[in-house]
């Protein structure tokens, strides 16, 4: 299929992709990112369809662009704090003996984000989590604040995760 004619089905089904995306927009990524994952699906649909098969393109579309943003729902969820083998009912508070540890308290366990915690993942999940000012922010908004790209600020959420992880597994040793 040429390129123009393909771009032409992109811009006819972008209300499509949109439609769907905001059907989980409620699930921890932000919106932007669900449509950006709905239009890869649905390039990837215009790319294996053939029409001799009998079925509707918008059809085998809305199977491609939910595939995506199920996977970019998935992907989120296994990164997320929320992975630990813990609790899901998370609870975030200030330590109360130490100003400048925070604590994130999952019943009965915690995991303390260490004085020498590196600066920039300490303030990505500070902030991620509400420690500072008990407003939490999705990654858009701290990619905003700390003046870098919303992937950059995922990848050091994610680093910073790992590291808990392993001080909490080293804690339970």
């Amino acid at each position: 299929m040429h390129f123009q004619m393909k771009e032409e089905i992109i811009k006819e089904n972008i209300p499509l992709v949109k439609s769907i995306a905001n059907r989980y927009k409620n699930y921890g990524v932000p919106l932007e990112d669900l449509i950006q994952d709905g239009l890869i699906g649905l390039w990837e649909s215009i790319e294996k369809f053939d029409p001799k098969k009998g079925a509707k393109f918008s059809t085998y579309a809305v199977y491609w662009i939910k595939k995506r943003i199920l996977e970019a729902l998935e992907k989120e969820k296994k990164t997320s704090l929320n992975a630990l083998p813990l609790n899901e009912n998370i609870k975030i508070s200030k330590a109360k003996n130490k100003p400048t540890t925070e604590n994130i308290e999952y019943n009965q366990k915690t995991f303390v984000i260490p004085e020498d915690f590196p600066e920039l993942e300490r303030k990505v999940l500070t902030l991620l989590y509400g420690l500072a000012d008990n407003n939490s922010y999705d990654l858009s908004q701290i990619s905003k604040i700390l003046n870098s790209p919303r992937e950059k600020v995922r990848q050091i959420k994610e680093k910073g995760i790992r590291r808990l992880k392993k001080i909490q597994k080293h804690k339970s040793v």
